[in-house]
């Protein structure tokens, strides 16, 4: 109950507001009669004081500061039997309870204190009942609604019928939910307006904001589903304090949709958690039959004649205001993009494997370039998981697949080109074949540098200065082919100089270097001893 509605009651007539006009909206959630002059320590927020003005005739000063006292700790008002001990109100008084906006009441002179003191509570707890009896009673519409299968829609529906204001349930990425209208303009400012700093908007509580371009207020309330991020329930305008039915409408609907998105986004996951164990089976299992791959197919809703692209997005960065298991976070990042996507109605299927994303990309024209649209989609999105989960990631890039059955080979090229660009801080790449630097790039240089080793072994015993003579004469031998005379001239030595080291060579190694096992083995050797060379100068 508020100060308009106890001054309203007949049983307290006459009782009148003389100071604090502003605030008579302010709620009652306690009477207190004050019978001692130390009541300012126990003072209480929501708290009616009621009194004879006993302690007050002639303390000028101490009333002053219980006035101030209780503006600043929020109390609902002070009422005050005139004609008892205090046969006039000071002015100043009235005044400084008007700047403060505290209520100031004038009480009944028939009534007793205790009387007054009964009536208000007496009504403050048939009021408290009304409200949770209604609180009740919309709480049990609202769970039948869900209960009989009519949905999450109609509920807010019914909501927008009973507060008389147009309401939309909004999820944590700020797209409409279980809507028929893909696009409201005002989500596209919020979005704009939240775009730089959306980790640090209001989360857990109800707020309230004009939006420049119309003026439309929009008041926005959080529907915790038990992850780290809230659904919201989007409300046009903003519900006045003193509104309490619209305010405690809208509290039951809370309650009511945090259970019911909490049961359906469950199901949705299992349902993820489904097909993704069918895409495992997919790339896991080797050799599957066509009539295997079509049942695969049909169980994940993918056309078996379509042909597909096969992007692996991989998490780059971990922030430390991130602590959730990788698992949950990929898992949100999937949700995130599966509801990106279908918003923009892009034919692109996502799954989730081994903590990283996999998407599918229908091609309806193979002959099309496709590389710049990716380029641009997928730019986008990595913009968007940033912004919402402080993570960045990259994308590596299939060839195109003739059918479903060749999207093992084209998850295999993804995986290849993801690990061609984990170090040259690139977004998207798009597999090609691979360049033998490039293949040794994939191979840890600890490999790299056993495998040297082992081949040149013999080596190891030579002095700086003549190893690097036999492995520049071996090198330039290897490039031509064999050939003494050809690697004499690019070496600028006769050709018995080369005969002698190609011998001696020979004779380290304790093989025939025109063996093209053994040339093929040597000349890999040494374009490591090249690639480890590159690398350690970069």
């Amino acid at each position: 109950m508020n100060i308009l509605q106890m001054l309203s009651q007949k049983e307290l007539a006459p009782i009148t507001l003389v100071a604090g006009e502003k605030s008579r909206g302010r709620e009652i959630s306690s009477i207190t009669m004050m019978d001692a002059p130390d009541i300012i320590p126990y003072l209480r927020k929501n708290e009616l004081i009621i009194t004879t003005a006993y302690h007050l005739q002639n303390n000028h000063d101490f009333f002053q500061e219980l006035i101030r006292e209780m503006a600043s700790k929020g109390c609902a008002g002070f009422g005050i039997k005139k004609n008892r001990f205090l046969h006039e109100i000071p002015q100043d008084i009235l005044l400084l309870a008007d700047q403060l906006h505290l209520p100031f009441i004038e009480l009944p002179e028939h009534l007793s204190l205790g009387q007054i003191n009964f009536l208000m509570t007496e009504k403050i707890l048939q009021s408290e009942a009304s409200l949770l009896t209604h609180a009740m009673d919309i709480h049990r519409q609202f769970t039948l609604l869900i209960l009989n299968g009519q949905g999450i829609p109609r509920l807010v529906r019914q909501l927008t019928s009973l507060i008389g204001r147009e309401v939309q349930l909004i999820s944590p990425f700020l797209r409409p939910m279980y809507s028929a209208q893909q696009y409201i303009p005002e989500l596209a400012s919020i979005h704009k307006m939240m775009r730089n700093d959306i980790r640090h908007t209001p989360s857990n509580k109800a707020w309230t904001f004009s939006l420049i371009a119309d003026r439309q207020v929009i008041s926005l309330y959080p529907i915790n589903i038990n992850s780290e991020k809230n659904c919201y329930l989007m409300i046009k305008g903003s519900i006045d304090e003193q509104d309490i039915l619209s305010r405690l409408t809208i509290e039951q609907a809370i309650n009511v949709l945090s259970f019911a998105i909490m049961q359906e986004q469950a199901l949705l996951q299992q349902k993820r958690n489904i097909r993704n164990q069918h895409f495992r089976d997919l790339l896991e299992q080797e050799g599957h039959s066509p009539i295997a791959l079509k049942a695969l197919s049909q169980e994940l809703s993918l056309p078996y004649q379509q042909g597909y692209l096969c992007i692996i997005g991989h998490v780059t960065t971990k922030t430390a205001s991130y602590s959730y298991q990788p698992n949950f976070v990929i898992e949100q990042i999937h949700k995130y993009c599966e509801e990106a996507l279908q918003t923009s109605r892009i034919p692109i299927h996502a799954f989730t494997q081994n903590n990283e994303l996999i998407f599918l990309y229908e091609l309806h024209d193979p002959n099309s370039d496709y590389t710049l649209f990716l380029t641009e989609l997928f730019t986008e999105l990595e913009a968007s998981i940033y912004q919402y989960f402080d993570l960045h990631m990259m994308f590596g890039v299939s060839n195109q697949t003739h059918n479903f059955s060749e999207i093992q080979r084209a998850y295999k090229e993804a995986q290849s080109t993801v690990l061609t660009i984990r170090n040259r801080r690139k977004l998207i790449s798009f597999y090609k074949k691979k360049e033998i630097n490039e293949l040794l790039q994939m191979i840890p240089q600890t490999d790299l540098m056993n495998y040297h080793r082992m081949v040149f072994k013999a080596f190891s015993s030579l002095p700086d200065e003549e190893q690097k003579v036999l492995f520049e004469t071996l090198n330039e031998f290897l490039e031509c082919h064999c050939q003494i005379s050809e690697t004499a001239k690019r070496l600028y030595v006769h050709r018995n100089t080369v005969i002698y080291r190609i011998e001696k060579c020979s004779s380290l190694l304790q093989k025939d270097l025109k063996d093209p096992e053994v040339t093929l083995q040597l000349r890999l050797a040494l374009r490591i001893q090249n690639h480890l060379l590159i690398e350690q100068y970069a």
